[in-house]
């Protein structure tokens, strides 16, 4: 089996939202009224992140295990610090 899938899956989470985040605002507005980056926060990074997650705490690391906690909570995370600029 191959190690280190937690930290795998963080890169491919975070590579994911800032693509997102480069995207036009209204790429997706044919399917949804949602923005790139609000349909990746709220959806595939969380199940990217609780999918890490759960091999953080098979491999025992701690570090990618509080990273992917962090993936999973990103949108919240992430409107706070917008409220704040």
């Amino acid at each position: 089996m191959r190690k280190n899938i937690s930290k795998l899956l963080f890169f491919i989470g975070i590579g994911i939202f800032i693509i997102s985040y480069l995207l036009p605002v209204d790429f997706f507005e044919n399917f949804t009224n949602l923005r790139p980056t609000g349909l990746t926060s709220l959806f595939i990074c969380r199940i990217i992140g609780f999918i890490g997650l759960v091999f953080a705490i098979k491999e025992k690391s701690v570090l990618f295990g509080v990273l992917n906690f962090l993936l999973i909570i990103i949108f919240p995370l992430f409107m706070f610090i917008n409220s704040l600029i």
